[in-house]
């Protein structure tokens, strides 16, 4: 069996923490690294994850963004292939495995998830977001792309070890698709559909709006490497 190393960060997820982990377990068993990054909590998750052998677990000492945590676990990888994931449970975690079928050999070296069969953005502001931004970089870059914020990805490691990331917070997704496409010379990139149920900010939802404005940017300025 490939085997992967699953990168997921979290922040402030004390009540999600032990049905992720249970739900990961499978994954542990089967021999992938499981990599949590802990993004300065101050809730008590730190404390209960801590308390799992299975996981390798790398804490930030204060809130450095998903970006950041995603750059930290990625010091700690030892497979060249890698997943990365939320913690949020707003995916089931029973879908990572879609998102193992890196192959090389069938030029596979990149894999999107998809939360979303269509986009509505009348659904809510959220959706609207999601829909111009989705459309806003396919316009960009010529490519068709379902959900482009989506935080499921799976990638070759040594693809793309010549890139050095620089997003920090939410931005990282549009950066990452980015540098996929860039590298794959627009060839079409494996994309598969995820379970999806959202939650809102009274549910711990973090994505702001002042974050639209940093993912934006961040597409723009990766019009320079196309």
């Amino acid at each position: 069996m490939k085997k992967y190393s699953i990168l997921i960060p979290i922040h402030n997820e004390v009540y999600h923490i032990p049905l992720l982990l249970k739900s990961l377990t499978i994954f542990s068993e089967n021999g992938h690294q499981i990599i949590i990054i802990d993004d300065g909590s101050d809730d008590g998750s730190t404390n209960i994850l801590e308390s799992y052998d299975e996981i390798d677990l790398v804490c930030l000492n204060e809130n450095m963004g998903k970006g950041s945590a995603i750059k930290e676990g990625l010091k700690r990888v030892v497979n060249n292939r890698i997943i990365l994931f939320d913690g949020d449970m707003e995916l089931k975690s029973s879908d990572i495995s879609k998102l193992m079928i890196l192959d090389k050999g069938n030029s596979i070296d990149f894999v999107m998830g998809y939360r979303f069969k269509s986009l509505s953005p009348l659904k809510s502001n959220l959706d609207w977001g999601n829909f111009m931004f989705t459309s806003f970089f396919n316009l960009i870059f010529s490519t068709n792309y379902k959900d482009i914020l989506c935080c499921a990805k799976s990638f070759n490691i040594n693809a793309i070890n010549k890139y050095e990331i620089y997003s920090k917070g939410f931005d990282i997704d549009v950066e990452l698709a980015s540098v996929f496409t860039i590298l794959s010379k627009r060839k079409r990139i494996a994309q598969v559909l995820l379970s999806y149920e959202r939650r809102g900010i009274q549910d711990g939802k973090k994505l702001k709006i002042s974050d639209g404005w940093i993912i934006l940017s961040r597409i723009i300025n990766m019009i320079r490497y196309k």
